[in-house]
């Protein structure tokens, strides 16, 4: 499926560039191409408009002389091999014309008729080699009558540049494509690649959720059904199943909220009730509460705090933070170990830390500890958590638009770091 995205986008980027590709060559094609035709008429119109005050008094010399007009020299004495010069009759017929003139380059006799009429025009012709000849005509009031004078030259040396250019903007264009195509296959797969992550992340998730969704209802359907067989017994009778049934209703309960805070998280509407609080004074609370637990553990439990560390957050959530890493420390450190919670004011930022002296976490598990549903020990599948506490406590900090990291040593014990903006998060989610 995202192979066959990747092509899609890359033969869609294809095609857009390549139409604004040829919209750019056309554009800068008929640019040049104008600019280049344009400067030769007006270099053409030049040349023929200073040869007419020229030509007309060397005609009214030979007519003063009473001297044949065939006689009068067309052009500069000596023209430059490029241009050429001649005097037409209004029927076309050749009056003079300069030495380089080649006959088959002049235009036809209808194209002198025109010009009779009193406006200048531009003629494209071909000379005897087959080469593009343009061909200014300009009417030309004589002693005798009126006539045309005609000054061109080759076109080729344009053409040549406009041919020249062409096969650039095609050869560049191409390769152009080409090139930006191969860009463009490795940027869709860039786009698509968050995506894919995504749809796995959720196959995951869905997988996960499965299985662990899965074994609180076989307890509860074996329990049930224990019950069932035997409805003449009193329910005393089955104390342990109801208590089955009822243990793992909670916890089924307690799954299903995780699970829709965080795709409330998910979706960014993980509401947050934001007041000013003491972080430091919430973190003695829950230690205070869960200090019972501890003991019960053989466990020392302490809160350590350099005085108040007020910000501004929701009280109820980060609470929620602080009894997933506590509950998480208490489970995995051993009788006699110590778990130890500090809570530092930073200026802009307070500082929240859960440290235990505790198995610790392999290095390699580091990276996905705050993953939905992953546990480090496999084998601890029904311990009461489904493996999404510390995805809800990340997705709790980072509302807040803070962050949260763990440092373990493996035998030595873990610490879990919270660092929080004291004025709280700039954006909150709409409630829910």
């Amino acid at each position: 499926m995202f192979s066959s995205a990747r092509w899609r986008l890359t033969l869609w980027f294809a095609g857009v560039l390549a139409l604004v590709l040829v919209a750019m060559g056309t554009a800068v094609y008929l640019s040049t191409r104008h600019a280049l035709l344009s400067s030769l008429d007006a270099d053409l119109r030049s040349r023929a408009s200073k040869e007419v005050v020229s030509l007309v008094a060397r005609l009214s010399e030979l007519s003063r002389r009473q001297l044949p007009l065939e006689q009068v020299r067309v052009g500069p004495e000596h023209p430059s091999p490029p241009y050429f010069y001649a005097l037409l009759r209004p029927d076309g017929q050749v009056l003079a014309a300069s030495a380089n003139t080649d006959p088959a380059a002049l235009p036809p006799p209808d194209a002198s008729y025109a010009v009779m009429n009193g406006e200048a025009v531009f003629v494209n012709t071909r000379d005897q080699q087959g080469e593009d000849m343009r061909v200014y005509l300009l009417p030309l009031g004589g002693p005798r009558g009126t006539y045309v004078l005609a000054v061109g030259r080759s076109r080729e040396p344009e053409l040549d540049a406009l041919r020249r250019l062409l096969l650039i903007l095609i050869g560049g264009g191409a390769a152009g494509l080409v090139k930006a195509s191969m860009g463009g296959y490795f940027l869709a797969g860039l786009a698509l690649r968050p995506i894919r992550e995504a749809m796995d992340r959720q196959r995951a998730f869905v997988a996960d959720a499965s299985h662990e969704l899965r074994t609180p209802l076989a307890l509860i359907r074996a329990s049930a059904e224990l019950v069932r067989r035997h409805p003449e017994e009193p329910v005393a009778t089955h104390a342990q199943a109801v208590d089955d049934i009822v243990a793992e209703s909670e916890r089924l309960t307690r799954m299903v909220s995780q699970l829709l805070a965080l795709a409330r998280a998910d979706a960014g509407r993980l509401s947050l009730n934001l007041e000013r609080l003491d972080l430091a004074a919430l973190a003695q609370d829950v230690v205070r509460q869960l200090r019972p637990q501890a003991d019960e553990r053989g466990l020392e439990l302490v809160c350590e705090s350099g005085g108040p560390a007020y910000l501004r957050g929701d009280e109820a959530r980060l609470r929620e933070v602080l009894l997933v890493l506590l509950d998480n420390a208490l489970k995995f450190t051993g009788a006699g170990g110590r778990v130890t919670v500090r809570v530092a004011d930073g200026g802009n930022r307070v500082h929240l830390s859960v440290s235990d002296t505790g198995i610790g976490i392999p290095p390699e598990h580091l990276p996905r500890i705050f993953d939905r549903f992953y546990r480090v020990d496999r084998s601890r599948t029904h311990d009461g958590g489904a493996g999404l506490g510390l995805s809800i406590a990340k997705s709790i900090v980072e509302a807040h638009e803070g962050r949260i990291w763990a440092e373990s040593q493996p035998g030595q014990g873990s610490t879990f770091h919270v660092e929080l903006p004291r004025s709280g998060p700039r954006r909150q989610a709409p409630p829910t």
